[in-house]
């Protein structure tokens, strides 16, 4: 009777450690293929994610959906291996240019709707400042870059400095996400086309 009970108790604990290693495996694929957590860093992105903010982000729609302008990517930059959340603002072999506070695609103005208008001249007034995306030369974009930029363009280190560039296509680990803290601020994070 007692031998009995000693291997019902193995059963109970092997059953258990097996059930805890089936948990980790999905939970370990899920981060790695599914989504994953972040932690907004900085002011890069503000107002559209502001700092400390945390979110979901998609890495199963970078596998599985096309890269589209204007969608909120989180990148690997290539020097440091940081996680970086930015827009795409050009497409591969695209040539992008701002100029006089607006985008150029090809030499074709482009409006860019997610911008909080409001916002920028704040800005402007408080830091005396006659635009809000400073000037930058052509750039051309290779068949697998990607010109990725911080909403808040003083903010933000991008595609617009010379040391960082452009980003490949590989580099792109996630598209969209889900801000799920603080609760009161939830929403969807995914492009900016009205």
């Amino acid at each position: 009777m007692k031998k009995v009970k000693i291997y019902d108790c193995l059963y109970v604990v092997l059953d258990f450690i097996r059930f805890c290693f089936i948990v980790f495996i999905v939970l370990l694929l899920v981060n790695t293929f599914i989504m994953r957590n972040k932690v907004v860093s900085g002011s890069s992105m503000y107002p559209t994610l502001k700092d400390q903010e945390r979110l979901w982000i998609n890495v199963a729609a970078s596998y599985c959906t096309e890269i589209k302008r204007f969608d909120v990517v989180v990148a690997k930059h290539a020097s440091n291996g940081q996680l970086w959340i930015k827009r795409v603002i050009g497409l591969p072999n695209e040539t992008i240019q701002y100029k006089d506070d607006c985008l150029y695609v090809n030499g074709k103005k482009v409006e860019e709707p997610f911008l909080d208008q409001a916002y920028i001249q704040s800005v402007k007034e408080e830091q005396l400042l006659t635009k809000f995306t400073q000037d930058t030369k052509e750039i051309v974009l290779k068949d697998d870059e990607y010109f990725l930029v911080g909403d808040n363009r003083i903010a933000s280190l991008d595609s617009r400095d010379e040391h960082v560039g452009a980003f490949s296509r590989s580099a792109i680990i996630s598209k969209g996400g889900v801000v799920y803290y603080p609760f009161q601020e939830m929403r969807f994070i995914g492009n900016g086309r009205k």
